[in-house]
């Protein structure tokens, strides 16, 4: 099964993204699905978890709970490089894509459940501490906003963490700083992102408060998880992070690789290697800039090796 192409004659000539984000979803929604499908193992895992942590504790909150992500986090491997397959319009196999995704990124998303785990489990309880010390002391307030805020930056971070691991192939320190920087410059996108899903959750809990039996709204929430709502969340997040996430780092790539390009070692003999030997061995910089030239360090010492055998 390979990915569809949304209504040529509805997204060309740059259409309005409301426009160009449902032609491409609903051109393509038999594959949200069913990726959700194969997301499902790890629904159940992470449902056994919580269904464990509730009979054993007797009730369950967000910090309990959040080790759950973990789990989910996984299966998001495969689901996020669907979700850039379907926006990129890119032809592709929907289950072998997922299993590669799966194969490709299980240790990267692993760590990455765990931290946002970890995340979510201390701010619910510093959010909670705070709030109660309000009805004690005004003073809480303060940390209680500045935790709220601190969030809030966190949770736009997240929205660049799963699609940046499934794109470049960089070192997860890199990715994390790529998006803590994301999270502040790129705030409008952030924001679209933030009232998208807002939008999507205020549908579904309009849709649970029609339902006034209590299985009636298990059902409907098993079924939105199971069918619809993984893989419709993240195409959100890649529809309106995706483009701006990648022109920004392909322009700082041009930029390295020109700085690169005006630092390319320059071929010295054994007399210019012998002259500034000396001057090498005061500074541990790659690159030495001497006699008006760019030299790399290592350049210099083979040639210092070179003389000396």
């Amino acid at each position: 099964m390979t990915g569809r192409r949304a209504n040529p004659d509805a997204v060309s000539g740059k259409p309005m993204r409301a426009v160009q984000f449902f032609n491409l979803y609903f051109a393509n929604f038999g594959h949200i699905v069913l990726a959700n499908l194969l997301f499902l193992p790890f629904n159940l895992i992470a449902g056994g978890y919580i269904y464990f942590v509730y009979r054993l504790m007797d009730g369950i909150n967000l910090a309990t709970a959040s080790p759950a992500l973990i789990f989910l986090n996984i299966g998001m491997s495969g689901v996020t490089i669907i979700c850039r397959y379907i926006y990129c319009e890119k032809e592709y196999n929907i289950i072998k894509t997922f299993i590669k995704g799966l194969k490709e990124n299980f240790l990267r998303f692993f760590i990455n459940g765990v931290i946002l785990s970890i995340i979510t489990a201390v701010s619910y309880l510093s959010i909670a501490l705070y709030y109660n010390g309000t009805k004690t002391s005004v003073i809480f307030w303060i940390p209680l906003i500045i935790t709220i805020l601190i969030t809030l930056g966190i949770s736009f971070a997240s929205y660049y963490m799963n699609i940046m691991t499934v794109t470049l192939d960089i070192p997860l320190k890199n990715t994390y700083r790529n998006c803590f920087l994301f999270s502040f410059g790129e705030l409008k996108n952030n924001l679209l992102t933030t009232v998208a899903l807002l939008i999507l959750s205020a549908i579904v809990f309009s849709v649970l408060f029609m339902a006034n039996n209590l299985w009636v709204i298990f059902s409907v929430i098993i079924f939105l998880q199971i069918f619809i709502l993984p893989s419709t969340i993240q195409y959100i997040i890649t529809f309106y992070v995706y483009d701006s996430m990648v022109d920004i780092l392909d322009e700082n790539k041009k930029n390295y690789d020109e700085n690169k390009k005006n630092q390319e070692k320059i071929q010295i003999n054994e007399q210019e290697a012998e002259e500034i030997s000396d001057f090498i061995s005061d500074t541990k910089d790659e690159y030495i800039f001497y006699n008006g030239r760019m030299i790399k360090r290592s350049e210099v010492e083979k040639m210092l090796n070179k003389s000396n055998q």
